[in-house]
């Protein structure tokens, strides 16, 4: 159970608070395509710096901690400094998207993205360069901007080098013919993938209905013509049309020298010319529409799913406000209207309303994901008599005051999550600078608490009517009616009275390394026998997080029980305290979070507050854990969707190619139905949720649940009295006749090579697993060695082995990689590959990585492969030690294993100690395709 905005809570959500999708169409972010060789085609050729000093940025504002400058050349530069970080993001958003394309371009500026990773006549190596530095970095293409963005310890050298090659790519990207044939088909590859997702596909077919004339009706990726057509000069012109300084935005957060950032912004952005033509902006309007639009989408595969949109202002009209609050007013759970009238009585699995303008005019969405046996046009007419009001006032309620309420402290807590984090903060700005100004997040967070209940029903009835509507079927009207969508005030005048937002306040600079974390930790045993390790950390706003694991049983007695998981996720249901609408309320007042997880032979339970409401937080969570309602009409609900969502998967390429091999690994595994190690079937699956009933999940919440065995991590702005309230909540929840905790022990069992091809109809996307299992743990001497090995080989992005050759090289593939799985205790390791291709390149694809495995048997790894690997292994685990939650998870780790963060420091030094001669020695001991399990999935013509 989740209770937060970001969880479920959010489910049937088309947009959270602050995570808005600024324009119809955004695209996922994308892993950026590496560098290639290649001459340069449309590189502009930009002087050097001259001798005398460039004028640093001049000092436009500050708002919200945010600090906004301009060069001379038009580059906007916002800072937001925060010394407690330990990592620093450099983001730069061009703007510019898909709604800039002309009719045969489609695409373009999304594939332009993927180009730009290829290189300067400098850089001619990006991700190889990103990774030497332990870099995390990406890009994203929406309708209305392109992003580039990269995450890193602090550094300043590292900062240094982002700075100078952004403004390298800015002016000298390589945008050439060699490198778009390969990166054709990789973003090809990715459209593909986008086609195996029903709703996906039908919110880009109702999207293209929905905009007669206006490029928002273009999903961002493309079409395949024009990914596999565009020509390398009309792509040059893009870059050289649309990147340049004034037409972009250069965000830093987190820990950095200001003086010293600024003048290096200066240096290498201060040259850039300015363009003497101005930007060309789009002008299309899309006229109102004038009746009922209607799409129908038929796939093979997934469940029924009802999408209806309706035209909306720009995201700098302040109707958008009172939008966002209809729609979590209508979608939130358990009160808003669709839950209540669709999702509670098991009409539909999931339902929601979201969605907001652009820089232009958007839309808003209502939606419904149905079980395969539903009435659908029976659910279509509630889902749109709920959305566009209409009812004899039963189903449609008026809205009242409690409602608003809650979803104003929605906004507040969203806020402060969002200003606790500069680096998450400056991806939600990046969004809004291409609608129009970073300060519009400001202005929503001062606008949706005035909005009234007046204002809902006014947005509502001015935007969500029939005539307005596009969904799935046609049907003349009546008479004409037309919705004309107002323009936007004056930005200047929608911002003139715009005041600065509170601040939260700030954290400690904590360097996340093994030494300094121990010194932190203190480990206690409580009285009543339960284990509390806390790590003390002033966090940005006084965040806490607190995880609980609760262990119980044997392994074979407690999978034999049925509902084991279900306890879990009826914990948001309400307890002997608490309805389910007054445990969210209450932990919304808060500002916390309580998610409770449950297995089979145990709990884990995550509690975020702050300093001040930790333990008020601790007794509502306290009361649902102890005294669940788990009530029938939320089980029953539960079961339906959880059927529906595994009927719905039937024929998606995952499930068809897991259907094809778990026979020849419960043979080789000498188990059958009934055995924890047997891999079930879909209609297995289905039968055990259908065979499971309220009393079994009831029965083992009293036989098992307790803290018998109960140990509690604590990270962050820790308040006093947490170990004593700890030991009086959970001190005397215990049961003497549970079964203890016995922890099992898995042990390698050797499946033998074999080949399984499953077909996938209709799926323009095939999938590929190539598995080994090993007799392998992560305290094996060999478990350092082979770990860099298969990082380099498949497991460090895109510069691996695998991805060089498969997707740069061969342009096979838009996603490649390899992972190794070894747990801490027993030997059941394993290896395994796994790619997504076009299906006539099936045998391709597994000739080519066969071939990289025996080229690292023979070749081996060079040493300036081991030391990138080395280094972003090593980046990345101290990456990992600065977050909170991430932190809380490590001490429970240390904990169960009897640990300090001392061997934490010695897996680190492990790992730096490798020499190339025992990578190499690993992966020829462990690693041998003859030894591949390979199975595939796809529409095969030729089967």
């Amino acid at each position: 159970m989740r209770i937060k905005l970001d969880g479920r809570m959010a489910r049937g959500l088309g947009v959270a608070l602050f995570g808005l999708a600024l324009a119809v169409g955004q695209a996922q972010p994308l892993p950026p395509p590496a560098a290639a060789k290649a001459k340069p085609a449309a590189a502009r050729a930009v002087a050097p710096a001259p001798a005398a000093v460039v004028a640093l940025p001049e000092r436009v504002r500050e708002l919200g901690g945010i600090e906004e400058y301009r060069l001379p050349n038009g580059l906007q530069v916002l800072l937001f400094p925060d010394s407690t970080q330990t990592t620093t993001t450099v983001n730069i958003t061009y703007r510019v998207g898909s709604r800039h394309e002309a009719p045969g371009e489609y695409g373009m500026a999304h594939l332009l993205e993927h180009m730009l990773f290829k290189g300067t006549e400098r850089q001619k190596d990006i991700p190889g360069q990103m990774a030497q530095r332990g870099v995390r970095f990406n890009g994203t293409t929406t309708v209305d901007r392109t992003n580039y963005f990269a995450s890193f310890n602090a550094n300043a050298d590292t900062l240094a080098f982002l700075l100078d090659l952004e403004a390298d790519r800015m002016a000298n990207s390589r945008v050439a013919k060699a490198d778009l044939d390969t990166e054709m088909t990789v973003v090809r590859n990715e459209f593909e993938r986008g086609e195996n997702q029903p709703f996906a596909v039908l919110s880009q077919r109702v999207n293209a209905a929905a905009f007669a004339w206006h490029p928002y009706g273009h999903a961002t990726i493309g079409p395949r013509s024009d990914i596999e057509n565009v020509p390398i000069e009309k792509l040059q012109a893009f870059y050289k049309r649309y990147y340049r300084p004034d037409n972009a935005t250069l965000l830093i957060a987190g820990q950095f020298d200001k003086a010293a950032t600024l003048a290096l912004i200066s240096r290498h952005f201060g040259a850039l010319a300015k363009p003497a033509t101005p930007v060309p902006q789009p002008y299309t309007v899309e006229p109102a529409q004038d009746g009922e639009r209607t799409v129908v989408v038929r796939r093979v595969g997934g469940q029924p799913i009802l999408l209806a949109s309706y035209h909306v202002p720009a995201i700098t009209h302040p109707d958008t406000a009172p939008l966002i609050v209809y729609g979590l007013l209508m979608s939130l759970q358990p009160s808003g209207q669709l839950f209540k009238q669709l999702v509670e009585p098991k009409l539909a699995v999931a339902a929601g309303i979201g969605g907001a303008g652009g820089a232009d005019p958007g839309t808003v969405s209502a939606f419904a994901v149905l079980p395969p046996d539903a009435d659908v046009a029976k659910i279509e007419t509630q889902l749109l008599d709920l959305a566009e009001g209409r009812g004899d006032g039963r189903s449609v309620k008026p809205f009242d005051e409690s409602e608003l309420a809650r979803v104003r402290d929605i906004a507040v807590n969203s806020y402060r999550q969002q200003m606790k984090n500069p680096e998450a903060l400056i991806q939600q700005i990046s969004g809004l600078i291409a609608a129009g100004d970073w300060r519009l997040l400001f202005q929503l967070m001062e606008d949706i608490p005035k909005v009234t209940l007046a204002d809902v029903e006014r947005v509502r009835a001015a935007y969500f009517r029939p005539a307005n509507r596009t969904l799935g079927r046609y049907l003349p009207a009546d008479k004409i009616e037309r919705v004309d969508i107002p323009a936007a005030p004056s930005l200047s005048a929608r911002l003139a009275s715009l005041q600065g937002p509170p601040k939260v306040e700030e954290g400690e600079q904590l360097e996340p390394v093994p030494a300094v974390l121990e010194s932190r930790t203190k480990r206690a045993t409580l009285p009543s026998g339960i284990a509390l390790h806390t790590l003390q950390k002033q966090t940005r706003g006084n965040t806490v997080v607190v995880q609980m694991q609760l262990r119980w049983g044997e392994r074979d007695a407690t999978f034999a029980r049925n509902g084991t998981g279900l306890v879990g996720q009826l914990m948001d249901e309400g307890s002997a305290s608490y309805t389910r609408q007054q445990l969210q309320d209450a932990l919304i007042k808060l500002r916390a979070s309580f998610n409770a997880t449950s297995y089979d032979q145990g709990a884990s339970i995550f509690i975020s507050a702050e300093r001040d409401t930790l333990l008020p937080a601790l007794r509502v969570a306290a009361d649902a854990l102890r005294k669940p309602l788990l009530p029938q009409d939320a089980f029953d609900r539960e079961i339906k969707a959880a059927i529906a969502g595994i009927e719905a998967s039937r024929q998606e390429p995952g499930v068809l190619r897991q259907e094809a091999t778990r026979a020849h690994y419960n043979k080789a595994r000498g188990v059958n139905l009934g055995h924890p190690d047997y891999v079930m079937s879909v209609d297995e699956r289905i039968a055990n949720l259908k065979a499971t009933t309220l009393d079994d999940v009831k029965r083992f919440y009293a036989d098992y649940w307790s803290a018998n065995d109960a140990h509690v991590s604590a990270v962050g702005a820790l308040p006093d009295g947490l170990a004593a309230e700890i030991d009086r909540l959970f001190g005397d929840w215990k049961k003497p006749a549970a079964p203890r905790y016995v922890r099992h022990i898995q042990q390698h069992v050797a499946v033998p090579p074999a080949r399984f091809d499953a077909i996938a109809r209709d799926k323009a996307n095939a999938i590929v697993r190539l598995h080994e299992t090993l007799p392998l743990n992560s305290e094996d001497p060999d478990y350092p060695a082979l770990e860099l090995a298969v990082h380099i080989f498949g497991g460090g992005g895109l510069e691996s082995r695998l991805s060089e050759r498969v997707r740069q090289k061969e342009g096979l593939t838009y996603g490649i990689g390899a992972s190794l799985s070894a747990g801490y205790w027993g030997n059941a390791g394993s290896f395994a590959v796994q790619a997504s291709y076009a299906p006539d390149k099936r045998e391709r694809v597994i000739a080519v990585v066969q071939e990289e495995v025996a080229r690292m048997g023979t070749q081996g790894v060079t040493a300036a492969e081991l030391a990138r690997a080395k280094k972003d292994i090593l980046e990345g685990r101290k990456q990992g030690r600065a977050d909170p939650g991430a932190l809380a998870g490590g001490l429970t780790s240390l904990a169960e294993r009897g640990e300090t963060w001392a061997i934490a420091q010695k897996r680190d030094e492990a790992l730096a100690a490798v020499t190339v001669e025992q990578a190499n020695a690993a992966w020829r001991k462990h690693i041998d395709a003859k030894n591949f399990i390979i199975s595939t999935a796809g529409d095969f013509k030729n089967p």
